[in-house]
């Protein structure tokens, strides 16, 4: 900004006077995240590499500033990304082209690089600048697209192919990996676990409760309340049933009218003698320490306590009676 010269012909300055001993440049480099607009695409996010440079005084071959240290020109000092044949960018694109025929997480290619001084920041940094020859896949919300848990998911596009069938393409190689892992997101892996399960107990003419899929799922009861809800609301053929108004069984919406019916049936039955049996069950085992206590306790006082609302108490009354 002092010299309104252009950015690359400072950077060339400062390390020409840096390598004949007239400054002195820090010893490792300072990072910083640059947003580049690139106009219909929008704004690219890349990471920066920059050196800061002092004048050297005297005889000192170091300075030490703010916890920042300064040193004098030595090959040893030199930036290995102006020693390299080939830049890091370089081997990035190369590895992705060179296997264009797979995907991988972006810490992958990191991991696989590492011995070439590539690290996971210059994976993404090199993929932004290269977006039209990569195919970049996240996790998708309704406002942006963030990494999966190993990171973004990398494929090569390249060229010679019409865009269509190289999207198509791109799509079904990072869908084979994601097959292989769990969704990084669960609640989205449970939603496709809840549509497998109700396509399967519709083929078998069965509902399927919620309690049944919280038990699949491994989950919380709300966590699967939650799942249960989104994945109706994402897929409409997905139909609810309450029976006795109190407990929720799902069902395909290809499931005929009479295997409905007789499912219905069937599941009013079963909840009429569990939830029969699961009550006379709980008053046994309350009254159990009810004995105890009157057997060998003397000077003991109980208070009643009301255990169920009025209308938990008519629904038990009315699934007896059956409705």
């Amino acid at each position: 900004m002092a010299t309104r010269l252009d950015k690359k012909k400072v950077w060339d300055g400062l390390a020409y006077w840096w390598e004949r001993g007239l400054l002195l440049r820090s010893e490792t480099p300072s990072y910083e995240a640059v947003e580049v607009f690139k106009g219909r695409r929008g704004y690219r996010k890349n990471t920066r590499a920059y050196y800061l440079y002092l004048l050297k005084t005297g005889d000192k071959e170091s300075f030490q500033v703010k916890g920042q240290k300064f040193v004098a020109f030595s090959e040893e000092c030199k930036d290995s990304r102006g020693a390299r044949d080939t830049s890091k960018a370089q081997m990035i694109i190369n590895y992705l082209s060179e296997h264009s025929d797979k995907a991988f997480f972006s810490s992958d290619v990191a991991k696989a690089l590492a011995d070439q001084g590539v690290k996971p920041r210059d994976v993404m940094a090199t993929v932004r600048r290269y977006g039209d020859s990569v195919y970049v896949r996240g996790y998708r919300t309704d406002q942006r697209q963030t990494p999966f848990k190993e990171g973004y998911l990398l494929t090569w596009i390249g060229d010679g192919k019409p865009r269509e069938e190289t999207l198509a393409e791109a799509i079904q190689r990072t869908d084979i990996v994601l097959d292989k892992r769990s969704s990084a997101n669960p609640v989205v892996e449970r939603i496709h676990q809840i549509r497998d399960i109700v396509i399967e107990s519709t083929k078998l003419r069965d509902l399927v409760g919620v309690q049944f899929l919280q038990a699949e799922l491994g989950c919380t009861e709300n966590e699967a309340d939650k799942a249960v809800d989104r994945a109706m609301q994402l897929y409409p053929d997905i139909k609810e049933v309450k029976l006795f108004n109190a407990y929720r069984y799902l069902y395909h919406a290809s499931m005929a009218e009479e295997d409905l019916a007789a499912a219905r049936q069937m599941k009013e039955n079963y909840i009429r003698v569990v939830k029969g049996r699961d009550n006379r069950v709980g008053h046994n085992w309350e009254a159990v320490p009810e004995w105890f206590i009157d057997t060998f306790t003397t000077g003991a006082r109980f208070w009643t306590q009301q255990h169920k609302t009025d209308g938990e108490t008519r629904r038990e009354q009315a699934a007896e009676r059956g409705g």
